[in-house]
């Protein structure tokens, strides 16, 4: 894989899309997975629309290994993760000058408890997060570790090998979340599932959820507000289970998902919106409750569209997706009716992102499909080919 970037409109591929708005002094940063909202969606304006392998370049590198956690941006940095070896327990640590693609530092470390793995992502596939002050990186491998944003390192955790090894075929693969002075993890696989948060600064734990009922997913947590508190959530085992993010206390649960999840939900209008698949189903949730709430938070249902590894989108009204075979859908936020579907063409691992009145869709082969987003009607505002394979989703 490579980055790329453009001096004017431009664009960074690094492992997955980056693209940088025109005015780069007030850029929203993107720390960590799906951006400052989880979402997949900025504010900033003057977003490219065109690029290819060969126009608007201004810089590209190489990647040790390989990897599918998107690239994270603060600043004037770019933080990328990746892995390599025979298991792919040598991992790599990479932060990039934003503007000039130069390496301001390597971080090599090894995983500690190596496990079976995607062949597209290795141990790199859970994307780091930042506050701007330290970031947090997650491997495959169950290992956590903690940095200063020039490259120092403040405190490690071995949850492998602490809690037991991470039982799945995909290696671990959840983004972790900050939230207050807590970082949190979603740890659901074959073996004995949990929830944890751990102290931002010292690493120590601030609380840990057993999921004894719960088996491997992939999918990340996510918070949504709900009056005067805020609900944490995460997506898994034919599930979407409410917790209380200070104190891990389970809140309540609405049945309904597929067995295996790995979309992030989103959240908007008051509501959450899950999908998983491949065989699974669209919800859109009231947060709120206790215990069982399925029968009265469930708002609606489509069973149309759904996708087994990307994540949707919402921008304003409407609900995009599109499918690992290629077929993207847009429904209506409020209703769940299917407004249309359309083929995109090729395979999709990547989750879309938004900025602009524009909707970015990144398949395998390397092809961006740019939609306008303030149509309710399909329109195609450019396809843009890299001419190299796409896996990661990007960042803004």
């Amino acid at each position: 894989m490579f980055q790329t970037m453009s001096r004017s409109d431009v664009c960074v591929f690094l492992a997955a899309l980056f693209l940088l708005p025109h005015d780069r002094c007030d850029a929203e940063n993107w720390p960590g997975w799906r951006g400052p909202n989880r979402n997949g969606v900025t504010s900033d304006t003057g977003v490219p629309t065109t690029w290819s392998a060969t126009e608007n370049v201004l810089w590209k590198s190489p990647l040790p290994g390989i990897g599918t956690s998107n690239p994270v941006v603060w600043g004037e940095k770019v933080f990328i993760t990746a892995s390599e070896g025979r298991d792919h327990g040598e991992l790599h640590v990479i932060c990039f000058d934003r503007d000039s693609g130069d390496e301001r530092w390597h971080q090599r470390l090894w995983g500690t408890a190596p496990t079976l793995f995607y062949g597209r992502s290795g141990m790199a596939s859970p994307s780091p997060v930042t506050d701007g002050k330290r970031l947090f990186v997650f491997f495959g491998t169950g290992d956590v570790f903690c940095f200063d944003l020039d490259g120092g390192l403040l405190w490690q955790r071995a949850l492998a090998d602490e809690y037991g090894p991470f039982e799945n075929r995909f290696a671990a693969s959840s983004s972790p979340l900050l939230f207050d002075d807590l970082l949190i993890l979603q740890c659901d696989h074959y073996g004995a599932s949990y929830a944890i948060a751990l102290d931002q600064k010292t690493g120590a734990n601030r609380w840990k959820a057993d999921r004894p009922d719960v088996w491997l997913s992939w999918s990340s947590p996510q918070l949504v507000p709900n009056g005067d508190r805020v609900e944490l959530v995460f997506s898994g085992s034919e599930r979407l289970d409410g917790y209380d993010p200070r104190t891990g206390s389970p809140l309540w649960r609405v049945r309904g998902l597929a067995r295996e999840c790995i979309p992030t939900p989103l959240v908007g209008h008051g509501r959450l919106y899950v999908v998983s698949g491949p065989n699974g189903t669209h919800l859109a949730i009231k947060p709120g409750g206790s215990g069982d709430v399925t029968d009265s938070n469930v708002v609606w249902k489509n069973e149309r569209g759904t996708s087994f590894v990307p994540s949707a989108i919402l921008v304003g009204d409407r609900y995009y997706i599109a499918d690992d075979k290629g077929i993207g859908s847009c429904l209506d936020a409020h209703t769940g009716k299917m407004l249309w579907r359309k083929r995109f063409g090729d395979k999709f691992t990547a989750s879309p992102v938004a900025a602009d009145g524009k909707l970015f869709f990144t398949n395998e082969a390397g092809s961006t499909l740019v939609l306008d987003a303030t149509q309710v009607e399909y329109m195609e505002l450019a396809r843009n080919d890299l001419n190299e394979e796409v896996y990661a989703s990007a960042a803004i």
